[in-house]
């Protein structure tokens, strides 16, 4: 395959590569150029493991949800036979229908795109002309096309990415032969070893298209300087934090070679803190967590679309998929033990929990707007980093690994 060429140099790049206290941000164009984008997502999107959900959304052989990678490649999440998960386009091998969209729609949704769905099936037939695949993607039916003399049925199948589960998540790649993710991921399993993610049930995902670049919405998940200071009237950092060096005023670890992650933890003001206006957990503390723990929050990346927050109660998951230069897609739900997902009050409290989540979405999604608005203009900066945006120029870095081995 022949090397891609970046529209942006990658020299203006570098400067946000740099340690903190001497980088810049991205150029602009990195976040609104449709030239970019495409460069983008053939460097880092088509090359490495993309978080599509977890896997206690399929329990059961035959369970399947859909989702929408990239902007424009529906894959089906299913649990076959054998138990196992496979991740593979949606996209009939016959005449490109997409094979989990609905066969009839009302008027006012016939130009919608195809709807995501869930639920249990034996197979999935596709609504157009009824070509029917197994749970691994194989063709089992293709009616009257026995009348073709070179049709084989056993060379048809539905394409399948490669897949991987870690903590939980199922994540899939588009590489022929991706790097394996869970040696990349050893630092995060050990930060999380007592929350025991892998353990974990979701509540049900939330989709949100978001009209910003997917870069805007990782940078502020994980940006410590703004938190001080946008959710001030929400939450007392200073007062409680001020110990949290690693989360407020320090630094993530080093990136290690071929790193797929960022991120660390931090100790907070008093135990048990949760990220809700009354800045105390609303749900008793994972049973498995240590003392030490109960004091800590751990924020974590694993670039480029999974964000996760762990705190003594809960974990929040994010996964952010682009679409086009201004727009993505967010994912997201909360983990919980199953125990605390029986508790008598838990949708009650989840509604507080989801509130809590929100009043801080409320003041960072139309930060996110004005942001990407901000990029189109003719003075948009490569403006300096403060220390505590040590996050920008640590994916500023895995990023330009990622452009460099594009190009080179």
């Amino acid at each position: 395959m022949a090397p891609l060429r970046s529209p942006v140099p990658l020299a203006d790049i570098e400067p946000a590569a740099k340690p903190v206290d001497v980088a810049v941000g991205l150029p602009p164009a990195c976040y609104t150029d449709d030239d970019f984008f495409r460069f983008e997502k053939a460097a880092v999107f088509d090359t490495e493991w993309l978080c599509v959900g977890r896997s206690s959304q399929i329990p059961e052989p035959g369970d399947y949800f859909t989702a929408t990678l990239l902007g424009d490649e529906p894959v089906i999440v299913v649990r076959n036979r054998d138990g196992q998960i496979n991740v593979m386009s949606s996209i009939c091998q016959h005449r490109a229908m997409c094979i989990t969209a609905p066969a009839e729609r009302p008027k006012e949704h016939w130009f919608d795109p195809p709807p995501e769905c869930r639920g249990s099936t034996r197979n999935f037939r596709c609504p157009y002309h009824w070509w029917t695949y197994d749970l691994d993607g194989r063709l089992v039916g293709a009616p009257e096309m026995h009348q073709r003399p070179d049709f084989v049925r056993s060379e048809i199948s539905l394409p399948q990415l490669a897949v991987e589960e870690w903590q939980g998540f199922v994540f899939c790649s588009f590489a022929a032969d991706p790097v394996p993710l869970g040696p990349r991921l050893a630092t995060f399993d050990e930060m999380l070893a007592n929350h025991c993610l892998h353990e974990m049930a979701t509540t049900e995902p939330e989709l949100l298209p978001m009209p910003f670049n997917w870069k805007v919405f990782a940078e502020n998940f994980m940006d410590a300087y703004h938190s001080l200071r946008l959710h001030a009237s929400l939450y007392d950092f200073s007062a409680a934090d001020t110990g949290n060096e690693t989360l407020l005023a320090g630094t993530f670890p080093p990136l290690a070679p071929g790193s797929i992650g960022i991120g660390g933890r931090g100790r907070t003001g008093f135990k048990d803190r949760g990220m809700n206006p009354t800045q105390s957990a609303l749900f008793p503390p994972i049973a498995t967590l240590s003392e030490d723990d109960r004091w800590n929050v751990v924020y974590l990346y694993v670039a480029p679309t999974l964000l996760l927050g762990a705190h003594p109660d809960s974990v929040t998951w994010m996964a952010v998929q682009p679409v086009s230069a201004g727009e993505s897609l967010l994912t997201t739900g909360f983990l919980f033990p199953e125990s605390t997902m029986k508790l008598r009050l838990f949708d009650q409290l989840l509604e507080l929990h989801q509130r809590g989540r929100d009043l801080f979405l409320d003041q960072d999604m139309p930060v996110a707007v004005a942001s990407q608005r901000g990029m189109s203009s003719r003075f948009a900066p490569q403006g300096p980093l403060s220390l505590q945006d040590f996050f920008r120029s640590q994916l500023a870095e895995w990023l330009l690994e990622r452009y460099r081995a594009a190009q080179s």
